[in-house]
């Protein structure tokens, strides 16, 4: 039994778009929201652990 292939015309293709996709996103200049560093999603402790812990 053989493994099936895609046909050279389809691959080439789809080879092209993901080609101009790869681009479009190494031009692509970041977004004002971008650029802003991400807050950490946890709070941060106000108190530490063994002040805490009593």
């Amino acid at each position: 039994m053989t493994t099936p292939t895609v046909p050279q015309d389809i691959y080439l293709r789809h080879e092209r778009e993901w080609q101009m996709l790869r681009q479009a996103i190494a031009e692509k200049k970041p977004s004002v929201e971008e650029k802003q560093p991400i807050e950490n999603l946890a709070p941060r402790r106000k108190v530490p652990l063994k002040e805490q812990h009593q």
